[in-house]
């Protein structure tokens, strides 16, 4: 209590919850005032309970949040942890063992084992370099600076190419090609529809029994292009459809990052698009991504 020049008494009462006090309500009475009847004290002291009590719930909301945030980070560093120190030494691994067949003194190998073992370092370091793209892209996906730069282009040579390049990914499948005559040229990122593309396909391929067909199929959408790959491998389960684009999350049976679909759904909404996964007619999983006209 602290003596007033003018009007009552000035009274603190202690917002305070079981545990802890979390702040206090100075109550000072007007010259017209006398100190506080027990009625209003009874008020004043709900309030600074109830007070208490909000406040306190906010902090451990707060608390609890950012335990959240913590774990979440944990979680994804462990990940990428275990990404990188399994997915990135496979590829090594294998252009390792290659180089040093090629090197080993006193070796005889034919054209043909020659051969064989420059296209494993070929398409070892294609896949390692899609490897580390991903991992690159994941950090300016999570600092929100994967923003496209776009030109107008031809979608249907943008996927001829991909598969041009990727059938060593590809060569054990039949690959099917439908692409509509009058596609229109769209405003994209020609390098990042680029990875959309080979991130899908490359799980297409993976996912696809050997022998199997893999469609890609382009037609217009609503005055832009709508993509469609579809595969003839076990399906994704309904309630796995979202989950699969989430960073780190892979199919059942798979041995890649678990990225490939959590990028391209990055570029493509950073394209104005969409992508998302249906079944496909033939049995197994499809994946269509829409991108805009861009008018």
């Amino acid at each position: 209590r602290v003596p007033q020049a003018s009007g009552g008494d000035a009274v603190t009462i202690p917002m305070a919850t079981r545990d802890r006090e979390v702040g206090r309500i100075v109550v000072v009475p007007g010259a017209a005032h006398h100190d506080l009847g027990p009625d209003e004290r009874s008020v004043i002291g709900t309030l600074a309970n109830q007070t208490a009590l909000a406040v306190e719930a906010m902090r451990l909301a707060s608390e609890a949040q950012k335990a959240r945030v913590d774990a979440e980070a944990n979680r994804l560093q462990a990940a990428l942890f275990s990404s990188v120190t399994h997915d990135l030494r496979t590829p090594l691994a294998s252009i390792t063992a290659s180089v040093s067949g090629l090197l080993e003194p006193g070796a005889t190998l034919g054209s043909e084992a020659r051969r064989d073992l420059l296209e494993t370092i070929n398409q070892e370091a294609d896949r390692l370099n899609r490897l580390v793209g991903n991992f690159l892209d994941l950090s300016r996906m999570r600092a929100g600076a994967l923003t496209p730069s776009r030109s107008r282009a031809a979608l249907d040579e943008v996927i001829e190419g991909v598969v041009a390049r990727l059938e060593p990914v590809l060569r054990h499948h039949e690959v099917r090609l439908l692409l509509r005559d009058n596609l229109p040229e769209i405003p994209v990122d020609v390098l990042q529809i680029d990875q959309v593309l080979s991130n899908v396909l490359e799980n297409a391929a993976r996912f696809s029994p050997p022998g199997k067909r893999i469609t890609v199929a382009a037609a217009r959408w609503d005055g832009g292009v709508q993509m469609r790959i579809a595969d003839q491998g076990p399906g994704i389960a309904p309630d796995q459809r979202e989950r699969v684009f989430e960073p780190f999350v892979r199919g059942e049976g798979s041995n890649g990052t678990g990225l490939g679909l959590a990028i391209a759904r990055a570029i493509v909404e950073g394209h104005g698009g969409r992508i998302r996964i249906v079944d496909a007619p033939a049995g197994g999983t499809a994946v269509i991504i829409e991108l805009p006209r861009g008018d």
